[in-house]
């Protein structure tokens, strides 16, 4: 009840109430917890400092007002390991992000160096 209090008085003044989701959604473009790279900034609020840095989606979110739809065009929270520019993790459209796929492990004799030495 509480929560539906705070929208309704946040839409009344013109305020955004944030709602992370923190697991799956089905059809959104990507999973909590995927390794994303950020390839390009969509408009001129972007953070230029986030470009090619890579992080691990941590929430999507629907409702902040930025013209979302459920469930293929989510605002996408990105968790970086240090932060960039005073923040750890920032919002990002589908757009902006790619998977980044994890490395393939390599032996350890590769390059021509023995596992034994």
């Amino acid at each position: 009840m509480v929560e539906w209090i705070d929208e309704m008085i946040g839409a009344s003044v013109g305020l955004n109430f944030s709602k992370p989701i923190y697991h799956d959604i089905k059809g959104a473009p990507f999973k909590i917890g995927e390794r994303v790279r950020v390839v390009l900034l969509c408009d001129e609020t972007g953070n230029q400092r986030f470009l090619g840095k890579v992080g691990v989606v941590k929430f999507i979110e629907y409702s902040c007002g930025c013209g979302q739809t459920y469930p293929y065009d989510p605002m996408i929270g990105v968790d970086f390991d240090r932060k960039i520019h005073g923040k750890q993790f920032e919002e990002f459209w589908k757009e902006e992000l790619m998977v980044v796929e994890k490395p393939i492990p390599r032996p350890l004799h590769w390059m021509g160096r023995l596992s034994h030495e």
